[in-house]
Parts: structure tokens; C-alpha cells; sequence
């Protein structure tokens, strides 16, 4: 039985949900510069195979739908817009989270200035990901 290409995105998402989620202990109780470390590391790895999944899935292959897409009911266009908006807002949120933490010497842990920003993106992403 072969397995069409939505199964595997949807499959490689929730690794990546598990990822950030596998990342939050790391971050909390005993949060010392190594077990912070990696879960910034954690958090490299989730943008990175999401922006993957993004570029081939949702990118590429729907260019090759664009008239399937543009011939859907009003609510189902509003409704895959609203998944584009989320999860380009989740993508974008996420680059300015890991882009600031990169940016700066790990073992200072620039990364609190962006911790509000961090509940909030995989939040957003979980509403993409819900939508879509």
C-alpha cells in the first residue's frame, strides 16, 4: 500500500510537534546551560525539518494544485488562507526565536529576551497544523 505525500508530512509534523515538546522539559526545573543548550538545538532541528516540510509540501507541490486550489468554496479558501497566515506567522516567529539565539554566544543565553515569544509560536504553529 503506498503512502501518499500527506500522510508523510503529517507523520513529520508530529515529530516535530514531539521534538518542541521533548525540548520544554530541557528548558524548565533544572534549567542549566547544557540542558538549555540543547534544547535550543532541539528547537534548531524541529525549524529546520519544518521548513522542509514547508518548502516541499506546501510550497511545491501546491503550485502544481494552484487551480484546484483557487476553485474551492469561499469558506474552504478562507480557510486555507487562515492556515497560510498561521503558518507563516509560526515559520516567521520561529526564525526571529532561533535567529536571535544563534546570534549571540550560546553560553550567555540571549534567548530570555525572546521567551515570551516562544509559548505563543508553537501555539500558532498547533493552530496551523490543526487548520491544514
Amino acid at each position: 500500500m503506498p503512502v501518499d505525500l500527506e500522510t508523510i508530512s503529517l507523520i513529520s509534523q508530529a515529530v516535530v510537534f514531539f521534538l518542541l515538546i521533548l525540548g520544554v522539559p530541557l528548558a524548565r526545573g533544572v534549567a542549566n546551560i547544557k540542558n538549555l543548550v540543547r534544547h535550543g538545538y532541539l528547537t534548531i532541528v524541529a525549524l529546520s525539518v519544518h521548513v522542509f516540510l514547508v518548502v516541499i509540501t506546501m510550497i511545491y507541490l501546491q503550485l502544481e494544485d494552484l487551480l484546484t486550489l483557487s476553485a474551492l468554496p469561499l469558506f474552504n479558501m478562507a480557510f486555507v488562507g487562515a492556515h497560510i497566515f498561521f503558518g507563516t506567522l509560526a515559520l516567521a516567529l520561529g526564525f526571529v526565536v532561533i535567529g536571535f539565539w544563534v546570534s549571540k554566544p550560546k553560553d550567555k543565553m540571549y534567548c530570555y529576551k525572546v521567551k515570551k515569544l516562544m509559548m505563543p509560536t508553537v501555539a500558532i504553529w498547533a493552530v496551523s497544523l490543526v487548520m491544514g
